[in-house]
């Protein structure tokens, strides 16, 4: 039989935390899934890992000779999975036993649902959970707010980036245009997915528990530093303004599009790439005036022996 659901666990280089991972969804009480582990660095340590684990046999392990990229890496295993359903997990993140069952169910009871999703716990590297950043990330990101059932709101939870669609969703493969999965989005994906599905206008369904864990720790994406790193969502509002995906929305997107040009401008000037900040904090401020924008921007005229002598960091954002 064809399994309901393609988990697709996406490896690059780490692994310390992935046979944690692959435990977790084998451990599931619902049963009707397969694995995909999609490694874009083609590790041997990470095709041992996989043959290793408790049930090998319902792990798939697939990898690129040459190196993809986040978005494409993902893009390949959705391309090759078999399931009706797809859900992706971090290699160091973790699920409760009943995500799948919890999460899957809904989607059945009602074909036009094309996602749904729950809350989730912030996990320390080593798995203890913190309950003071649980609370306060559910707070930031409005879960606090949802109440169990299904969403209308989708452009607004999608926008929001309310929904964790990694680490706590499941989502319709067929509403995925994977045509639209590009490098561009890179990491960057999920915000981008969330998006598309939006756009089907169909609602998503909301599960009132924390169904999975999400590892912090020195290793992880969201700490990297890098002068291109908030490039992939200026890419994603331009998208969505170019394509007028959702026209009643267009000042917001117009309103984070600058956002992140100045983000990226920051970062930018952070590396000392100073003719580059100076073009993404103008772009910023044509969209939409901020001091802030304003204040980067006069530091990038200023000499050099100053500019290195501020700390951006003591800047208020």
């Amino acid at each position: 039989m064809e399994p309901l659901v393609t988990v697709i666990v996406t490896v690059f280089k780490r692994v310390e935390f992935i046979r944690e991972a692959i435990e977790s969804v084998l451990a599931q009480t619902f049963e009707s899934y397969e694995i995909i582990v999609t490694d874009d660095a083609d590790s041997e340590a990470a095709k041992t890992i996989c043959e290793s684990v408790s049930r090998p046999d319902r792990v798939r392990y697939r990898s690129n000779k040459r190196r993809l990229g986040v978005a494409l890496n993902l893009r390949v295993a959705i391309l090759e999975a078999r399931g009706k359903y797809v859900a992706i997990l971090n290699d160091d993140d973790y699920w409760e036993p009943n995500f799948l069952f919890r999460l899957v169910l809904p989607l059945e009871q009602d074909s036009g649902r094309v996602l749904a999703f729950s809350d989730h716990w912030i996990m320390l590297q080593d798995g203890k959970i913190d309950m003071q950043q649980t609370d306060r990330n559910t707070k930031i990101f409005k879960r606090d707010k949802l109440s169990e059932g299904e969403l209308r709101n989708t452009t607004d939870l999608a926008l929001n980036k309310t929904i964790p669609l990694v680490q706590a969703s499941v989502f319709r493969k067929e509403f995925l245009d994977t045509d639209l999965l590009v490098t561009n989005v890179s990491g960057a994906y999920d915000f981008w997915i969330t998006c598309l599905l939006a756009v089907s206008g169909q609602p998503f369904y909301y599960v009132a528990e924390r169904l999975t864990r999400y590892r912090t720790h020195p290793q992880m994406e969201t700490l990297r530093l890098a002068a291109d790193k908030f490039e992939p969502e200026v890419f994603i509002y331009r998208s969505l303004l170019q394509a007028n995906y959702f026209p009643e929305w267009q000042k917001f997107i117009e309103q984070q599009l600058a956002y992140m040009l100045y983000r990226c401008g920051r970062a930018r000037l952070e590396f000392n790439d100073i003719e580059k900040a100076r073009q993404l904090f103008k772009e910023s401020l044509r969209l939409f005036l901020s001091w802030k924008a304003v204040l980067r921007l006069s530091i990038t005229y200023l000499p050099r022996p100053i500019r290195l002598g501020l700390s951006f960091t003591q800047i208020v954002d």
